[in-house]
C-alpha cells in the first residue's frame, strides 16, 4: 500500500510540476507604451536566457521608426566578453534579404536586368535545365524561389574538413544545381538558387560577393560591423553548443544562402532602411523587393509576407546550427523587431521572444504560427509526462514484486523454457541498447547539440531535453524489467 500511494502521489506530483512548467505565452497589448514593451521583452528574454542556458543574445524593437527597445546580453566568447553593438553574428538565412538587396541595387544601377533569363550571362557555371525553357528561369524567380532549382540548403564545413574553394565546388558534397520543377509554377525555398545569384554577382561585378555586398549595399548603409568574409569583421562571437561551451563555428561557402554576418547595430540599420530604401534603394525597387510573389502572395523576395490592421509584416528566419535568429518589419508602420544569438538553444528565442513581440501586431498568420509552435512544445511536455508515468508504473510493478519476493533481478527461466529465456533476453538487450543510444545522443555531447547537426532549427529543444531524459529512464527500467526473474513457486 505505501509503495501505491507513494507511486501515487509522484504522478500528482509530476502532473502538477509540468502543468506549472509549460513554456507560457507572453501576450502583450497593442496599445502597451514603449516603456511597457520595453520591460516585458526584456523580462521574457531574461528568463529565456536563464532558462534555456543561451550563452549571448542580442534583440531590438522598432516603434514609429524609433528603436525603443534594445538588448545586449550574455557572452560572445569562451572568456567572458560580453555583447555589443558590434558584434557579428551568423545569420543563417537572414543572409538571404541582404542578398536581395544587393542583387537590387546592382539592377537599380544597370548591371543587372530583373526580368533576364539566368542563360543570359555567360557565367561559370550553368545549371543543368532538365528539359526546363532556360529562358524562364529569371533572375527575379531566383530572388523568390520560383525558379524551379533544387537544393534547399547547404551545410557549413569545419576547419578539419576538406571545404570547397567556391560555390562552384560544392556539388562535391551536395547535389548538383538544377532546374527540376517547371519555373514560375510554384514556390520552393531554394538556398541552391541563391548560390547562382552568388555567381550572377561575382561575374558582373568582377568581386567576390563579400566586396560586391560591401561596395553595393553594406558601407551605403552604414553597416561596418557585416559582410559575407567574417575574417575581415571587427568582433566575431564564437558559437557555443547548448551546454554553453564555445565550439568550431562552421564556414558556409554559399554566403548568399547561408553566409553573412551582421551585428545587431547593423541589423537595426538595414531594418530602418524597409521605410524608405535608407538610401541605396529607389522606391520602386524597394517595392519589387515586397510585392507578394505569385503564386503564393504570402511571401515577397524571400521574405515571408503576413497581413495585419495595420499593413503588411515582412520577416526572415535565420538557423544554422548554433545560430539563430529572425527579423521583422512593417514599413507602414516603422514598426520592426529582431534577434540573433550565437547558441544552439537560441533557437528556443524564435518561440518565445519573437511571438511576444508578435503578439502586438496582430498578424493572423503570426498568431497562428505561434499558437503552433506553443501548442506543440506543451504537447512534448505532456508526452514527457506520460513517458515518465509508464516509468514510474513499471518501476512500481518490480518494486512491488520485489518486496512480496515474487520477483528478483536475475535472467532465469522459471520453469517457462528456453524460448522464453531467449526473448526475454532478446527484450532486455533491446530496451537497454535503446536506453544507452538516447543517453549518447542527448547528454554526452556527442550527436544532437554538436555544431555539426544542421537538424537545429525553431525546435522547442527546452522540452526535448525533457523527453529525452523520460525516454531514456522507462527504457532503462524496462530492461531491469525483461531482466528480472519471478521467484520459483515453493522457493
Amino acid at each position: 500500500m505505501k509503495l501505491r500511494a507513494a507511486l501515487v502521489g509522484l504522478l500528482v506530483l509530476s502532473a502538477s510540476l509540468t502543468a506549472l512548467g509549460l513554456r507560457p505565452q507572453a501576450s502583450m497589448d497593442p496599445d502597451s507604451s514603449d516603456d511597457e514593451l520595453a520591460a516585458h521583452l526584456d523580462a521574457v528574454l531574461d528568463r529565456a536566457m536563464s532558462q534555456y542556458s543561451i550563452a549571448g543574445a542580442a534583440a531590438g524593437a522598432i516603434r514609429d521608426g524609433e528603436v525603443v527597445w534594445r538588448a545586449r546580453r550574455g557572452r560572445s566568447d569562451g572568456d567572458g566578453a560580453p555583447v555589443t553593438d558590434m558584434t557579428a553574428f551568423n545569420l543563417g538565412s537572414i543572409s538571404k534579404p541582404l542578398t536581395v538587396w544587393t542583387v537590387l541595387r546592382l539592377a537599380q544601377a544597370g548591371r543587372i536586368d530583373l526580368d533576364a533569363p539566368l542563360s543570359d550571362y555567360d557565367l561559370p557555371y550553368t545549371p543543368a535545365y532538365e528539359g526546363h525553357d532556360p529562358q524562364m528561369v529569371t533572375i527575379r524567380r531566383l530572388l523568390r524561389h520560383t525558379a524551379g532549382t533544387n537544393q534547399p540548403g547547404y551545410g557549413g564545413y569545419g576547419a578539419h574538413e576538406v571545404q570547397p574553394a567556391d560555390v562552384l565546388e560544392l556539388s562535391r558534397d551536395f547535389a548538383p544545381l538544377r532546374v527540376v520543377h517547371e519555373p514560375g509554377a510554384a514556390r520552393r525555398y531554394s538556398g541552391g538558387g541563391y548560390v547562382l545569384l552568388q555567381i550572377l554577382v561575382e561575374q558582373v561585378t568582377g568581386q567576390s560577393f563579400d566586396q560586391a555586398a560591401r561596395h553595393w549595399l553594406l558601407d551605403p548603409l552604414g553597416m561596418t560591423a557585416s559582410g559575407f568574409d567574417p575574417a575581415r569583421l571587427p568582433t566575431v562571437s564564437e558559437a557555443f553548443n547548448y551546454y554553453g561551451r564555445p565550439i568550431e563555428s562552421l564556414r558556409d561557402v554559399a554566403q548568399t544562402a547561408a553566409g553573412g554576418y551582421a551585428s545587431a547595430g547593423d541589423i537595426e540599420r538595414f531594418l530602418l532602411a524597409h521605410m524608405d530604401g535608407g538610401g541605396v534603394l529607389a522606391p520602386d525597387f524597394l517595392s519589387q523587393a515586397l510585392a507578394p510573389t505569385e503564386p503564393h502572395p504570402g511571401f515577397a523576395m524571400s521574405y515571408t509576407r503576413w497581413e495585419t490592421p495595420d499593413g503588411f509584416l515582412y520577416g526572415h528566419g535565420g538557423n544554422n546550427s548554433t545560430w539563430h535568429g529572425q527579423i521583422y518589419i512593417r514599413p507602414q508602420t516603422g514598426d520592426g523587431f529582431y534577434f540573433l544569438t550565437n547558441s544552439t538553444s537560441g533557437a528556443q528565442l524564435d518561440i518565445d521572444l519573437s511571438c511576444a513581440w508578435l503578439s502586438q501586431t496582430g498578424s493572423p498568420a503570426g498568431e497562428t504560427y505561434c499558437g503552433e509552435a506553443f501548442s506543440l512544445t506543451h504537447q512534448i511536455a505532456w508526452y514527457s509526462w506520460g513517458f515518465g508515468a509508464a516509468g514510474l508504473f513499471w518501476t512500481y510493478w518490480l518494486l512491488a514484486g520485489q518486496v512480496a519476493d515474487r520477483r528478483y533481478l536475475a535472467l532465469q527461466p522459471a520453469g517457462r523454457g528456453p524460448v522464453r529465456l531467449t526473448g526475454r533476453l532478446a527484450l532486455a538487450v533491446l530496451m537497454a541498447g535503446i536506453s544507452a543510444f538516447l543517453a549518447w545522443v542527448f547528454w554526452t555531447n556527442s550527436v544532437i547539440w554538436r555544431t555539426e547537426t544542421i537538424l537545429i532549427d525553431e525546435l522547442p529543444f527546452d522540452e526535448l531535453e525533457g523527453l529525452s531524459l523520460t525516454l531514456t529512464f522507462v527504457f532503462a527500467i524496462l530492461a531491469l524489467c525483461f531482466w528480472s526473474s519471478p521467484r520459483r513457486s515453493g522457493r
